[in-house]
């Protein structure tokens, strides 16, 4: 399965912990068997999300944003993990 980095901009005023749960609710109710989000990166204060999807298309990650009011994407982008803590071990 494809991996894609899906870039928000969020309003920082609206990160309360109330609303959070109510998006995080909304977020978890819109994955699939084979389209959901893995992690997310959160910098409330610079307004910035970044989650790591796991989908077969961008379109399926369309498809599942679009059932979820206020979380705008600014991009999905195809994405690969490069973990550095694996790969100092490999080279050691």
């Amino acid at each position: 399965m494809a991996r894609y980095l899906v870039i928000h901009t969020i309003d920082p005023r609206s990160a309360t912990s109330v609303n959070q749960m109510a998006v995080t609710k909304a977020v978890i109710e819109g994955f699939t068997t084979d389209t959901y989000c893995i992690t997310t990166w959160s910098a409330v204060g610079a307004g910035k999300m970044a989650c790591l999807w796991e989908a077969p298309s961008e379109q399926a990650i369309i498809d599942a944003a679009a059932k979820i009011e206020n979380v705008p994407i600014d991009g999905i982008y195809p994405a690969v993990i490069i973990d550095w803590a694996e790969m100092k071990k490999a080279l050691s």
